[in-house]
């Protein structure tokens, strides 16, 4: 059966690479239009497209040409896209297909301003294959073409070619080919042949085909066919890219051909460790399922030593490869030297282990070969895009990563479940984990923070494809490697720092025999001289992924002078190589990254009496710092991170201070200090005071060389002070005790002197306090008894001072009197002196000697029987003197208040000539006594209102009737809705509905007032009685006319005039008016009987009638402007318009008018125009009129 292969679009893009990490991403890259059989055969013929896809990280403008043709395609690829939209030609002038082996010239180029991942899909009906492309800059010397065995069946057998070409990206270019069997143009095996290329050509070898009527070979097997690139005419190697592939070819009998093609790794990235697992086959994710998958390990060198699993393989095939079949998990392989492994998926349906379900017959899968990334070239980040064009039904991805890394595993971000990941089944070391993609094609990543190696691949019926998510293509016959000089472990380094001594390694896969170190080309490094050393012995060797590798140096160190990345080239030369000049290139790569920062702070000023304190103030920028040095200008030096140094003279010093990482990054700097003369500081100072004097304080510090600029005091007693000048002060001090006063005096500059102490001694003074028994008044004498004290022995003198001039001095504490001969406020002080001489400080009293007040007072009220008197005494309040104040109100009630000059009191009984009587006392002295006399207190006048009842309807009277007292002289009244000063009794009406609560003031003729509220009365509502709209009647006939109100159940209705009514006592009758008539109709409550009247016109119309005007205000009285008469209309049209003519009513409905709204808002007010035309029943004859009207509110 024929089975249709879908290539799943593999689009992988890196993230940011280090500059020399080399990798399928690149910006110039080479291919042909390798031969496919469906060329020729597999109808429909020649219907195989190749398409070319770009994915970029950055926006890039990419060219697409073909040599020796027209064709040339610029391409505008936005950052993080991918272009699909390159079809290869395959007909006319520009036809890119390789038609038969041999020498072809139409390359194709593919050119990019900025790296870009290309990859080339030839696919046609049930035939596809693809490869991931190789940048030229990854192009090697040494291929092996690397293919399969070949099978064929009943079609097309002679087109079924195991093939590979070689393309040039440089002129000049010649190959050695050694094909590893017979070829299709007698090539013959082993055998060496020359061939010439130019840039964008290429040349295809094919096997030679076999046809003898079985399934058999179709041609044969290309791998180990051996490519190498030799002198050519310039004299030069030039590196190729080299292509392995078939035309048709299956791995199971049964169904028809397939499609393949790969882009070979050069010798020099082949590595030495590999991990493999099979691919999948189910739609569970299930990691356990056993698959077939075939692999072949090539060695370049047969004595290469392969173990699969730790077991050495044997059967080595042709010389170049083991071949071995899987059906249970993944393999371990490793060697001693460089290897390349490459797996292949097979047939389902005539192969192993197929289904058993639909679809008949139960099959996935096909061929498929891709080439696995040894674990030396394995990234930390791919992104890819997954195709789905034809029948893929799972896509699956194989991922090996370090099992340490599983934690950071991250696929299009999410964490792959743990059911999906399991220890690798011969290296557990690393894991193997498998992800399906479901859903639509979409783009796709793969990150860890370890490297990992993957391949996609996908199943459907009859359907397969697999592919090497992406990889680096790095020379791995040689390593770089640093190492700081200065380090602590001795180990190599990932990077150096500028200033810091560090040595240079490569470490290659053979011993060389001369070593180019070109020095010449690095820039800030220092010795920068090229150094060629021939014959060159390594330092060691060392085993790297189980290949063995020779370490050499320049053996000297080396500086670099600035941060940043550097790359030195490295060309060596080794009998084993095999190229035209036996010569390779390397690359050490140095990154220098900014180390620490040496850094160092002292105190300011330095001065020569001190020991100066350097303090490390480096910045480690994340290094450990582990050695320090300062070197001073004597070459002293201390080792210290921290140092302190006494220098022995002053002056200029430079101290310098080195400071060494534990990786052996170097940071140093050098600083110059001074060192500073300082002053001599001195004084003089009393030795002995009492407590609270001042002692007198002399300055005499002196300076050689140079100014005192400040005095910093210290007295001993908490205080300090900071002077500008040395002239003499004094200082108080406040508290007994011996005091150390000390002094620091410093220099312009900024230098202290050492610190000078002198002692003063301060005694105590007695305390001082007395008492007096009372304030007096004017002639009385005030006792005075004395209390002070003196710790420290005793008290000889008291010195009074009595606030009027008067002083004494007693020298006993014995009590006394003193009689002051004025009056007033005097403070009395009293100073103590002990027998030591010290005199205490004052204690003070206030006493007060008054005179004898003089009382009076002011009153004021209304004489009536219960209003308040205002009275007010003529001595105010002070609260600086203590005062009394005596009320007698005449009435029995008496008061004493001492804390304000005014009182209020209310008269509860009428009475006449009321004594009041008042007298103050004033620090103790009391005033006569003052009366006045109060001539009446009127009672009130009294009365009581009346209202006849007390629910009314609106403006209904109410008649309010009163008695009183006969001095009654005015009313006023509060009704509730306004006041009022009738004399009752008088007749009231409400006009507004509510609760109302009269209140009644009455007052006398002595101006005495009572208060008096009535009974609260209910105002009820009238009845909200409508009429109706004006009724327009058709003389002989008859309307409803439509009066409204609400609640119309608890009313009783009469209307009046009773002529041409149906009824008088209902809410609607209905009217046969012969004539105009104004009906009133009235609305009687039938529980409170409150009352309403409203009328309703009837206008009897003979003809039809338009009115000139019409209020829209809504009170159902013309709200609408309408055409009156409708009754005799038997069709009419009816147009108004504005002043400015525009329509702004129109109707054709003889009972509709214009409610006066234009546009949802009011119409302005004004003149209108009016077109009506109308035609009446049983009349021949059409009307019309046009005429205004006047739209008022």
């Amino acid at each position: 059966m024929k089975k249709t292969f879908l290539l799943l679009l593999l689009i992988v893009c890196y993230k940011t690479m280090l500059a020399q990490d080399k990798s399928n991403r690149g910006t110039e890259f080479w291919l042909a239009y390798g031969y496919d059989y469906t060329f020729y055969y597999e109808p429909p013929i020649n219907s195989q497209e190749m398409a070319i896809y770009i994915s970029t990280e950055l926006a890039a403008t990419v060219t697409v040409s073909i040599t020796n043709t027209g064709y040339n395609q610029i391409l505008n690829i936005p950052a993080n896209t991918v272009n699909a939209s390159i079809l290869i030609p395959k007909s006319g002038p520009n036809d890119a297909r390789t038609l038969t082996d041999g020498l072809q010239n139409r390359g194709i180029h593919i050119v990019s301003d900025v790296p870009v991942a290309v990859y080339s899909h030839v696919y046609a009906n049930q035939v596809s294959g693809a490869t991931m492309l190789m940048p030229v800059e990854t192009y090697g010397y040494i291929y092996h073409s690397i293919n399969y065995y070949q099978t064929t069946s009943q079609s097309s057998p002679n087109e079924w070619y195991s093939w590979f070409y070689a393309i040039a990206s440089e002129d000049n270019t010649r190959l050695e080919i050694t094909p590893s069997d017979t070829t299709k143009n007698g090539w013959l095996p082993g055998q060496t042949y020359i061939v010439n290329l130019n840039k964008g050509e290429s040349y295809h070898v094919f096997g030679k085909a076999i046809f003898n009527g079985n399934p058999a070979d179709a041609s044969k097997d290309m791998t180990g066919s051996k490519i190498v690139s030799v002198p050519g005419a310039d004299g030069n190697c030039h590196p190729v890219a080299v292509f392995s592939g078939s035309s048709g070819i299956r791995l199971c009998r049964g169904d028809g051909g397939e499609f393949m093609q790969q882009q070979v790794f050069p010798q020099q990235a082949w590595g030495t460790r590999y991990l493999t697992y099979h691919t999948i086959n189910n739609a569970v994710t299930n990691i356990l399922e056993t698959n077939r998958n075939y692999y072949r390990v090539c060695v370049a060198d047969p004595s290469t030593v392969v173990k699969k699993n730790g077991v050495v393989m044997t059967g080595l095939i042709k010389g170049f490869y083991y071949e071995y079949m899987d059906s249970t998990g993944g393999d371990y392989i490793e060697a001693n030297k460089p290897i390349l492994v490459s797996q292949y998926m097979v047939n389902k349906n005539q192969c192993w282990n197929y289904p058993t379900s639909s679809p008949v017959p139960p099959s996935y899968g096909d061929p498929e070969m891709f080439y696995i990334s040894p674990i030396e070239q394995g990234q930390k980040y791919v992104l890819f895009y997954t195709s789905r064009k034809s029948t893929i039904d799972y896509v699956y991805a194989n991922i090996h990563l370090p099992t340490a890394a599983v934690p950071s595993l991250r696929v299009d971000g999410n964490i792959v479940p743990a059911a999906q990941i399991i220890p690798h089944p011969h290296y557990p070391s690393y894991s193997v984990a498998l992800v399906r993609f479901p859903g639509p094609p979409a783009q796709h990543w793969i990150s860890s923070d370890s490297a990992f190696t993957s391949t996609v691949y996908g199943l459907g019926n009859f359907e397969s494809y697999g592919y090497n998510v992406g990889t680096l293509i790095n020379n791995l016959n040689n390593y770089s490697a640093i190492q700081n000089s200065l380090n602590s472990n001795g180990q190599t380094d990932t990077f150096t720092c500028p200033k810091s001594p560090v040595r240079l390694f490569v470490k290659l896969a053979y011993p060389a025999l001369s070593i180019h170190w070109k020095l010449s080309q690095l820039s800030g490094v220092t010795p920068n001289a090229d150094s060629i050393i021939n014959a060159p012995v390594p330092l060691y060797t060392q085993l790297i992924n189980g290949r063995t590798y020779y370490v050499y140096s320049l053996q000297q160190d080396f500086i670099f002078n600035n941060a940043g990345t550097y790359y030195l080239p490295v060309s060596y030369t080794a009998a084993v190589i095999q190229n035209c000049n036996q010569t390779e290139q390397a690359t050490v790569k140095i990154i220098v990254k900014p180390g620490p920062v040496a850094d160092f702070i002292t105190p300011s000023p330095l001065c020569l009496q001190d020991s100066v304190r350097f303090t490390g103030n480096s910045i480690s920028n994340g290094f450990n710092l582990t050695y320090f040095t300062y070197t001073f200008d004597d070459n002293s030096t201390i080792h210290t991170r921290d140092a302190v140094k006494k220098f022995t003279s002053p002056g200029s010093k430079v101290v310098s201070y080195k400071i060494i990482a534990d990786n052996g990054c170097l940071a140093d700097t050098a600083k110059t200090i001074v060192i500073q003369d300082a002053p001599t500081a001195n004084f003089g100072v009393d030795s002995g005071i009492c407590i609270g004097d001042s002692v007198y304080i002399t300055d005499t510090s002196a300076m050689v060389n140079g100014n005192i600029l400040q005095w910093n005091w210290n007295f001993g007693d908490g205080t300090t002070s900071v002077n500008n000048n040395g002239n003499p002060f004094y200082h108080t001090y406040t508290n007994a005790g011996t005091f150390t006063v000390s002094l620091v005096v410093q220099a312009a500059n900024g230098c202290q002197s050492d610190t000078i102490k002198k002692i003063v001694t301060v005694t105590p003074k007695p305390i001082s306090k007395f008492g007096f028994d009372k304030n007096v008044c004017l002639g009385q004498a005030i006792a005075f008894s004395d209390s002070s004290t003196y710790a420290n022995g005793a008290i000889t003198e008291w010195h009074w001072d009595f606030g009027n001039g008067f002083t004494e001095i007693r020298t006993d504490a014995l009590p006394f009197n003193y009689t002051y001969p004025t009056a007033g406020s005097f403070t009395v002080s009293l100073k103590t002196r002990a027998a030591g001489g010290c005199l205490s400080n004052a204690f003070s009293l206030q006493v007060i000697v008054a005179n004898k007040p003089a009382a009076d007072f002011t009153f004021t009220g209304k004489p009536c029987v219960d209003s308040a008197f205002q009275f007010s005494s003529a001595i105010a309040y002070d609260a600086n003197t203590p005062k009394s104040w005596y009320w007698g109100f005449g009435d029995g009630q008496q008061t004493n208040i001492n804390t304000t000059h005014t009182v209020s009191h209310v008269y509860n009984n009428a009475n006449t000539l009321i004594t009041v009587s008042h007298a103050v006392t004033v620090g103790g002295c009391k005033s006569d006594t003052v009366t006045k006399v109060i001539p009446v207190i009127n009672n009130n006048p009294g009365a009581v209102f009346n209202i006849n009842k007390n629910i009314f309807c609106e403006n209904e009277p109410v008649q309010f009737s009163a008695t009183g007292s006969p001095d009654i002289s005015q009313w006023i009244w509060n009704f509730g809705d306004g006041t009022g000063n009738q004399t009752p009794p008088f007749n009231k009406a409400y006009s507004n509905a509510g609760n109302y609560t009269p209140v009644l003031i009455v007052e006398n003729t002595g101006g005495c007032r009572q208060t008096v509220t009535g009974t609260p009365l209910s105002i009820i509502a009238s009845p909200p009685i409508d009429a109706g709209p004006p009724i327009y009647l058709q003389l002989g006939g008859s309307k409803t006319i439509e009066a409204s109100i609400a609640n119309a159940n608890q009313y009783n209705f009469l209307w009046q005039p009773n002529t041409a009514l149906s009824s008088t006592t209902v809410l609607n009758p209905v009217t046969s008016a012969t004539q105009d008539i104004l009906y009133f109709v009235t609305a009687t409550h039938k529980t409170s009987g409150c009352a309403a009247t409203d009328s309703v016109l009837v206008k009897v119309v003979t003809d039809v009638y338009v009115p000139t005007a019409f209020t829209p205000n809504n009170d159902h009285k013309n709200d609408e402007f309408k055409v009156l008469g409708s009754e005799l209309i038997e069709q009419m049209d009816f147009k108004i318009f504005n002043r400015y003519g525009q329509l702004v009513f129109e109707t054709k409905d003889k009972n509709r008018g214009w409610n006066g709204r234009l546009g949802g808002v009011q119409a302005p007010l004004g003149a209108y125009i009016y077109l009506l035309t109308y035609k009446k029943y049983n009349a021949s004859k059409t009307v019309f009129i046009k005429n205004s009207f006047v739209l008022l509110r």
